[in-house]
């Protein structure tokens, strides 16, 4: 799994790539929260490189939802392929978090 991150201003897109499993969601948190900490207010979490996610990654997903929310801040996963997406969908993610199509369509939302 591969992180990498935009900066624009406020605005963060994290690029996450590869499979997020329990083997490293521990790194994709500590990289979330580091980016968090950073005082960003919006959020685009781009899935287009991810193939799969387990339920630790979900739970990475849930725990930086609920941090930017907390601090009032934005939050936008795009780019999911078929698969991802029915993993959010079958947990009940789909209906808690904004989760659109394209990169351009979450960076006009958030």
């Amino acid at each position: 799994m591969l992180l990498s991150c935009e900066e624009a201003g406020d605005l963060r897109v994290a690029v996450i790539e590869g499979r997020i499993n329990g083997a490293n969601a521990g790194d994709l948190e500590e990289a979330l929260l580091a980016l968090l900490d950073k005082g960003s207010q919006k959020f685009v979490l781009d899935f287009s490189g991810v193939d799969y996610i387990s339920s630790a990654g979900l739970r990475v997903v849930l725990l930086a939802a609920k941090k930017i929310s907390a601090s009032a801040g934005s939050l936008v996963l795009c780019g999911m392929q078929p698969g991802v997406f029915e993993v959010f969908e079958m947990c009940g993610f789909v209906d808690i978090l904004t989760i659109v199509d394209t990169r351009a369509t979450a960076l006009a939302r958030v």
